[in-house]
């Protein structure tokens, strides 16, 4: 029953909210400002060469993307309560569509291939990522399927956030995929979503010789057969444990991460955000075999905002950096980075960095390993090994 309460209060607040967001989302944006956020380094600084970055491949994404809708209130709702927004905002969502936009916004040349409605959801999709750098050539239209949206409650007391997502009812199809999508590409990036079509588009990659990342929330249809095609794998905190369960004596990080590279052979490393925690890694080759551990980007908590799409920034730095033949823990410390400005704005993407803004603040904190991170030429088939 509270649950169902909890739904109607986000309908009710999202409804009636729609008509003013709507007509917010089509305003200029504005930038956002480098002091609204404090970082802390104890690393001394390299020179920045430049502050463009050459790209002479792209960086294609699969999976999802759709609405938000984002409620923000002081505090949740009990079953029956009536409540006020003290924000509400209407932005693109979708993880595939979040990493996509962040590597646009750092001046990656960037594909994204998903399927949206003709309607005005789907309008509203193509015009946000496109603002973000990303080229939507490959954004299906369909009469046949309304376009993806999601419900968002931002609790501002508990720093949490809750999700009613309503999925499109048409996805790609692996007929849809088709070689010429990966010309010039350099990477694929998969978020589990669409995943057939997903699987064929990682085959490809393969036959290639392009890297594929994926990244895993909870099971899906079909995802045992597309985790066999990734060479990079982004969890949750949650997955290790799921992909484990029902093995006796798998409990702490390092097991769980290792059992998943020992599963599945053809991935190089798996990486697991933890939060407030950070982020770990392992690496098959390591050579001691231990967990790489990354702390999360220090930020003043007064600053953070939403989390929504904190992991989907996350993998947007790590990705940009690992691209470029970085190691995994300089990797993770951009992604750190990424997502830490993400927190500092509502929605999945207004906080995310531009280029410019990285090294400007890679210059102010001092910080080596992020100044090192954003550097380098992404080139097809490169990424670190």
């Amino acid at each position: 029953m509270a649950s169902t309460c909890r739904q109607w209060v986000l309908v009710i607040i999202c409804t009636c909210s729609v008509g003013l967001a709507l007509k917010a989302l089509l305003q200029p944006r504005t930038k956002l400002a480098l002091t609204s956020i404090r970082f802390q380094s104890r690393n001394s600084p390299l020179p920045i060469k430049s502050r463009r970055l050459p790209v002479s491949a792209s960086i294609v994404g699969l999976g999802s993307c759709g609405v938000d809708f984002i409620a923000q209130v002081s505090e949740y709702p009990k079953p029956d309560d009536k409540i006020r927004t003290t924000d509400f905002k209407v932005f693109g969502g979708g993880n595939a569509a979040n990493s996509m936009c962040a590597l646009g916004k750092l001046a990656n040349n960037v594909k994204l291939i998903s399927k949206v409605g003709t309607d005005a959801n789907g309008d509203l999709i193509v015009k946000e990522a496109e603002e973000s750098g990303v080229d939507i050539s490959y954004v299906l239209r369909s009469k046949l399927t309304p376009s993806p949206f999601t419900y968002v409650i931002v609790d501002q007391k508990g720093q949490t956030r809750t999700c009613i997502h309503t999925p499109a009812t048409e996805e790609l199809t692996p007929q849809e995929m088709d070689v010429k999508m990966l010309e010039d590409c350099a990477w694929v990036h998969l978020d589990g979503r669409h995943t057939e079509a997903a699987i064929r588009l990682a085959e490809l990659a393969n036959e290639k010789g392009i890297p594929v990342s994926l990244d895993v929330e909870k099971d899906r249809p079909h995802l045992d057969q597309l985790m066999q095609k990734a060479d990079i794998m982004f969890t949750n905190s949650k997955y290790p444990a799921i992909f484990c369960k029902g093995q006796e004596g798998i409990t702490d990080d390092e097991s769980l991460l290792l059992r998943m590279l020992t599963t599945l052979p053809r991935l190089k490393f798996v990486v697991c955000t933890k939060g407030a925690d950070g982020s770990i890694g392992l690496m098959r080759d390591s050579k001691d075999g231990k967990l790489i551990r990354c702390p999360a980007w220090s930020i003043d908590p007064s600053s953070v905002v939403d989390t929504t799409g904190a992991g989907d920034a996350f993998i947007a730095g790590c990705i940009h950096s690992l691209s470029r033949g970085h190691s995994l823990l300089t990797s993770m410390t951009l992604g750190s980075y990424v997502a830490a400005r993400k927190l500092t704005a509502l929605g999945a993407r207004a906080g995310t960095p531009s280029l410019e803004q990285l090294l400007i603040d890679a210059g102010e904190t001092k910080d080596d390993i992020l100044t090192r991170a954003v550097q380098g030429e992404l080139k097809v088939g490169s990424y670190v090994s």
